[in-house]
């Protein structure tokens, strides 16, 4: 399967997907996380008619053309951050690919609670082959950090600190 392209802006381009989904099922719900489009649809016609599934639209936009790809999960996406409410409320998984999915699906967001858990005030971290310590959130800005080397302070974007890797504190225990 192939992509399709053509002029749009992201906004345009994800109206568009859920209502060419929405030509065949009903969107329950979606969410958009990045240039990712993941939907909870139930089939309206046919003879899964009645049938919860799980889709995905990848959207890349660029120069006001958008290139979308469709896939559901029966393809084995390679992406794992849709939301676990989809799983919860869709109906068992079908194929060879989608049980595998979901179990990756599950496992990425518990590694992602564990890594959430761990980023706090005075946490260490390693990011792009240098060593930080955490000082203070700044929100949905990032943190503010100081390099370990030198104590140089920075600021550490939320997206940076998600590719960052959470080292074992230096703490002695008695």
């Amino acid at each position: 399967m192939g992509s399709i392209v053509y002029r749009a802006t992201k906004t345009q381009a994800i109206h568009d997907e859920l209502a060419s989904v929405g030509a065949s099922s009903t969107v329950l719900a979606h969410r958009v996380i990045g240039n990712r489009l993941w939907f909870l649809a139930q089939t309206r016609t046919g003879e899964r008619a009645g049938r919860k599934w799980i889709g995905l639209t990848l959207i890349d936009c660029r120069h006001g053309e958008a290139a979308v790809k469709c896939l559901d999960e029966t393809c084995g996406p390679c992406y794992y951050d849709c939301p676990l409410s989809f799983l919860a409320q869709a109906d068992a998984p079908m194929g060879p690919y989608a049980v595998t999915w979901r179990e990756k699906v599950r496992a990425f967001h518990v590694a992602r609670t564990v890594k959430r858990a761990a980023i706090r005030q005075g946490a260490r971290i390693s990011y792009g082959g240098r060593t930080y310590v955490l000082c203070r959130s700044l929100g949905r800005r990032g943190w503010e950090v100081a390099r370990e080397s030198d104590g140089y302070v920075f600021r550490l974007k939320s997206r940076q600190l998600g590719n960052a890797t959470v080292l074992p504190s230096q703490e002695k225990h008695p």
